[in-house]
């Protein structure tokens, strides 16, 4: 299924703004730093959800459940989230559209903010260039016949992971790869995909990331 990019970008934006208004007034504003022992049923609940809404074109979902995803992992506000999702969101609708790489400047640009406003809102002092690199190497090697295996896309989802939380070990490793294999079998399945296993694959994923960035 391929939806539009346009539609798809204004329907996340205009649920964001939706759910922010709503709501705003009860979560507030404050940003309570990354959090390093977030809860990693929650985490593969909230991303099955994600990808399901994707596929049922259920902006408002989508929305609502990365907003969700980085509040529980990254401990940001509602507000924070939608600043960061925004530009997520755009570069992530560029990249969709540029099979030839033309555009990765502007990818990239949109990448840095988000990660950018993310890093400083979670009080991390990481690079928002590389981990913006970080992010598009994985997007780019699940769409580059050979480069697109799990344990190649998910040692990418590593790296970026190792930048977000300081460094490296056979947990997050781990974490890459189990999160790759998620994907894949979502992909092969599409809206049909056997949920109950991507979830439960999501949740080792983030059981292990969890280990990892705890030790």
């Amino acid at each position: 299924m391929r939806l539009s990019k346009k539609s798809i970008l204004l329907g996340v934006l205009l649920a964001l703004l939706l759910v922010g208004g709503g709501v705003v007034w009860r979560v507030g504003f404050h940003n309570r730093g990354l959090n390093r022992d977030f809860d990693p049923a929650r985490l593969a609940a909230s991303e099955t959800r994600m990808w399901q809404a994707y596929y049922t074109r259920n902006h408002t979902d989508l929305a609502m459940e990365m907003a969700a995803l980085l509040r529980e992992q990254m401990g940001v506000s509602l507000w924070t989230a939608r600043e960061i999702i925004e530009p997520m969101a755009r570069g992530a609708m560029i990249f969709a559209g540029d099979r030839e790489g033309r555009r990765e400047a502007e990818v990239l640009s949109e990448l840095e903010t988000a990660y950018a406003r993310l890093g400083e809102a979670a009080g991390e002092d990481w690079d928002p260039r590389a981990a913006a690199r970080a992010e598009l190497a994985w997007w780019a090697a699940r769409r580059t016949p050979g480069q697109d295996s799990p344990d190649q896309v998910g040692t990418l989802i590593a790296n970026l992971y190792a930048l977000l939380y300081g460094g490296t070990n056979a947990e997050i490793q781990q974490a890459g790869i189990l999160r790759a294999q998620a994907a894949a079998l979502r992909d092969a399945g599409g809206p049909n995909a056997d949920w109950p296993a991507v979830e439960r694959l999501l949740n080792a994923s983030y059981a292990a990331l969890r280990r990892g960035v705890g030790r």
